[in-house]
């Protein structure tokens, strides 16, 4: 079904909290225009009450009058000027609808700093639901003049019983992780558990609008370093890891509780730990264990716990159940 991303992103900026929300994001967005109506319109603070003035002239006359994405709607891209041999004759110019459903994903993401993360290809009002009650927990904090809002990490950290890095995967994990209890508690589907055994979690997630098409959005939208990852297959990866939670063989998922347990917050090892764990998430979301990130990982573990000088050892947790996963992997 083709979807009017314009008419959903204009009924989504409708109210006035949504509306707050993304002028966030679209102001570190568009911090490349130094000149025009943009850069006005930053200039006199009115970012929130033009929003939709903003998004009209990003399609309209960046996008649409030079046929092309720009960065403000695509993160990464790069313009002919900047580099004229990556452009090629007769490239798909973008629709409208394509436009308006980037500015979507980018406006309506889950953003922690430079960090948004997004679901495409899931229902839209299982995403509105979800949203809406990340704020209502406090776990998505709105902008104002004090704050720049976002994911409230302390809460959600809390919640998910873990502590990660604030790194780009991290995060895209440490949202799904909630996304599924969030699924499991508050979706209330009738005989779920029996429902899962009878028809498979696969069908019962696409019945419940997650299917095959599920994707993973990442954006970095630092001024400097714009990044965007598109990691596909996020049901498969929802059935492998989560089943047994969603079939209530576990209080709580065990994949947060090992990742987390592995990552070591001490000033010396910080770097090099959030480095490895953000780089062993990105294979695994993509379907991938890997197998020498993960010895290093434990190694590193174990070299910090014997040399410190309290000797309180925090161990591993859930590597039983970690490897139970890959022994039974098909």
């Amino acid at each position: 079904m083709n979807l009017n991303y314009k008419s959903i992103l204009m009924k989504f900026l409708k109210k006035d909290r949504n509306k707050r929300y993304a002028a966030y994001i679209l102001r570190k967005l568009t911090g490349q225009y130094k000149h025009g109506l943009i850069a006005e319109i930053r200039k006199n603070g009115s970012f929130i009450d033009k929003i939709e003035t903003v998004i009209e002239y990003l399609v309209e006359e960046s996008a649409m009058r030079k046929k092309r994405y720009t960065a403000s709607i695509l993160p990464t891209i790069i313009t002919p000027e900047q580099a004229p041999n990556f452009w090629f004759k007769n490239e798909k110019e973008p629709t409208g609808n394509e436009i308006y459903k980037f500015l979507f994903l980018l406006l309506t993401g889950l953003y922690q700093g430079n960090y948004v993360i997004n679901l495409d290809n899931v229902d839209l009002s299982l995403m509105r639901s979800f949203r809406d009650q990340l704020i209502d927990r406090g776990l998505l904090i709105l902008p104002d003049e004090k704050r720049p809002g976002g994911i409230n990490l302390k809460q959600l950290f809390s919640e998910l019983k873990t502590r990660l890095p604030v790194t780009k995967f991290s995060l895209a994990f440490l949202i799904i992780s909630y996304f599924v209890a969030w699924f499991k508690e508050k979706m209330k589907i009738p005989n779920m558990k029996e429902r899962i055994v009878e028809m498979g979690l696969p069908y019962v997630l696409s019945e419940s609008g997650i299917d095959d098409n599920a994707t993973l959005l990442v954006f970095n939208i630092h001024k400097q370093k714009k990044e965007m990852y598109i990691i596909p297959r996020l049901k498969d990866f929802v059935v492998y890891w989560y089943e047994d939670f969603l079939l209530d063989r576990e209080d709580t998922s065990f994949l947060p509780l090992f990742i987390s347990s592995l990552y070591i917050n001490h000033k010396d090892y910080r770097k090099i730990s959030s480095e490895m764990i953000d780089k062993f998430i990105y294979y695994l979301l993509r379907g991938y264990v890997n197998g020498e990130l993960l010895v290093d990982m434990v190694n590193l573990k174990i070299k910090y716990e014997l040399g410190k000088r309290d000797r309180h050892l925090y161990p591993i947790q859930k590597a039983k159940n970690f490897m139970k996963k890959l022994v039974n992997r098909k």
